[in-house]
C-alpha cells in the first residue's frame, strides 16, 4: 500500500526505446515526455521490469531504473512477472503479436502506443483478443489527455455553430509509400492517427465515441472495380461512421510514386465541413487544428492555444471582428502524459474510465485506411 492508504500499483514496460523512455532526455520537451517518465513519477506506481530486444537500448534503460529487472524477450517478462499495467511501446511493425501478448497474460491493464496496429485486420484481431481475456486496453493518443485540447473542446461552446475544422500536419516524412505497407513507415499512419484521433475527440460527445461501419468496398482513386477484384480485396471493409467517403484533393506523388501530399475532405452534422491534410514535402514539422464557428475560432497546435471570440470590432463602425479571449486562463503545461498515467490508476480505482480507449484507436484507424484506400492505386 501507499504512505497514504491508497494501493500501488505494478508496471512493465515493453519496448525501452524512444517513446518508451529515451524522449524523457530531451530537454526541449515538456517533461515527461517518455512512459518510464510517465509511470516514474507517479506515487501510485512501481515500475518493475523492463524489455527490450536491443541490449545497448536495454542497458540504457537499466541504467536509470536499477530496481527493476530487465529482460531481452517479452515471453520470458510474462512467465516471471505479473505487473498489473502493461505498457507495450514497441515500434508499429510490432503492435500486433506484443499487444497479443500482453493480452494473453493478463494484466489488469494494457496502455499501447498509438497506433493501433498497422492495419484494421489487425486492430479488430487486438480487440477480440481484448473481449476474451477481458483485459481492457488504453490507447496512448495523448492529446486526448492535454489540459489545452481539453480547454479547446470546452471552448466550443463559446463560438457558437461550428462552421469549419481544418487540421494539419506537416513533416517531412511521406505521407503514404506502398512500399512500406509492412512497416508502417509513413506519416499517414505514423503521426496521422494523431491528427485524426483529435478531430475525432472534437466532434465527439463526452463518452460517446464514434462507431464502425461495415460497408461495400468501392474501387476508389485510379483503380477499377475489376482491378480490385483481381487485387482479391475484401467485398466489406470497415468505416468511420462519422467520418467517411471523404473527398479527395491535393494528391501529389513524388518520382518513387510515393504520396507526399493529400487532404480528405467530409461533412458531419455537427460541422458542414471537415478537412485533414497531410504533407510530406515540409522542412519542417508542424501540427495544427482550426476551428471556426459562427462566433469565434479556436486554433491550436504543438505549442500553443489561442482562443478568439466575436467583439465590437476597432476597425469598422457597425461590424464585429474576433478578438482574442484575455479572459480564459491558458494551462502553462499540457500534462498530457502525467495525465494519462493517472487516467489509468483512476480507471483501476474504479473511479473513471478510460478517456482514450482501444474503440477510439481503431476509430481513427477506420479513418486513416479508408484514406489509404482512396490513394494508393
Amino acid at each position: 500500500m501507499h504512505d497514504d492508504g491508497e494501493k500501488e500499483y505494478t508496471a512493465a514496460i515493453i519496448g525501452c526505446g524512444r517513446i518508451g523512455y529515451s524522449l524523457g532526455l530531451d530537454k526541449k520537451r515538456e517533461q515527461p515526455a517518455s512512459h518510464t517518465m510517465a509511470l516514474r513519477e507517479n506515487p501510485r506506481v512501481s515500475l518493475i521490469a523492463g524489455c527490450d530486444t536491443d541490449e545497448t537500448v536495454l542497458s540504457q534503460w537499466h541504467a536509470v531504473n536499477r530496481h527493476a529487472i530487465v529482460y531481452n524477450d517479452s515471453a520470458n517478462l510474462y512467465a516471471r512477472q505479473k505487473p498489473d499495467i502493461l505498457v507495450v511501446a514497441v515500434n508499429e511493425v510490432s503492435h500486433l503479436k506484443e499487444a497479443l501478448a500482453a493480452i494473453n497474460s493478463e494484466p489488469k491493464l494494457v496502455i499501447l502506443e498509438k497506433p493501433v496496429a498497422l492495419n484494421m485486420t489487425d486492430a479488430l484481431t487486438i480487440q477480440e483478443a481484448s473481449v476474451k481475456h477481458s483485459v481492457p486496453v488504453m490507447v496512448n493518443h495523448e492529446r486526448r489527455f492535454g489540459l489545452d485540447y481539453i480547454l479547446a473542446k470546452k471552448y466550443f461552446s463559446q463560438i457558437g455553430s461550428v462552421q469549419s475544422i481544418t487540421a494539419n500536419l506537416f513533416s517531412s516524412l511521406r505521407v503514404y509509400s506502398p512500399k512500406e505497407e509492412s512497416s508502417g513507415a509513413y506519416s499517414l499512419l505514423h503521426d496521422g492517427t494523431h491528427l485524426v484521433d483529435i478531430v475525432l475527440y472534437f466532434l465527439e460527445e463526452a463518452g460517446k465515441p464514434s462507431s464502425l461501419l461495415a460497408v461495400p468496398r468501392l474501387a476508389h482513386g485510379g483503380g477499377l472495380l475489376n482491378h480490385a477484384v483481381q487485387m482479391k480485396i475484401p467485398e466489406e471493409h470497415f468505416v468511420n461512421a462519422l467520418l467517411n467517403r471523404p473527398i479527395i484533393t491535393g494528391l501529389f506523388r513524388d518520382e518513387n510514386g510515393d504520396v507526399r501530399n493529400v487532404s480528405a475532405h467530409y461533412a458531419v452534422e455537427k460541422c458542414p465541413e471537415v478537412t485533414i491534410s497531410m504533407s510530406g514535402r515540409s522542412r519542417y514539422f508542424g501540427f495544427d487544428v482550426d476551428i471556426r464557428g459562427t462566433e469565434g475560432r479556436i486554433c491550436i497546435g504543438n505549442g500553443y492555444l489561442k482562443l478568439y471570440r466575436r467583439a465590437e470590432s476597432h476597425l469598422y463602425t457597425g461590424f464585429y471582428s474576433l478578438t482574442r479571449d484575455s479572459l480564459i486562463k491558458l494551462p502553462k503545461s499540457t500534462c498530457s502524459f502525467t495525465n494519462m498515467v493517472q487516467n489509468a490508476i483512476d480507471f483501476l480505482d474504479g473511479a473513471q474510465p478510460l478517456k482514450s480507449t482501444l474503440q477510439n484507436g481503431i476509430n481513427a484507424l477506420a479513418v486513416l485506411e479508408e484514406i489509404k484506400d482512396r490513394i494508393k492505386y
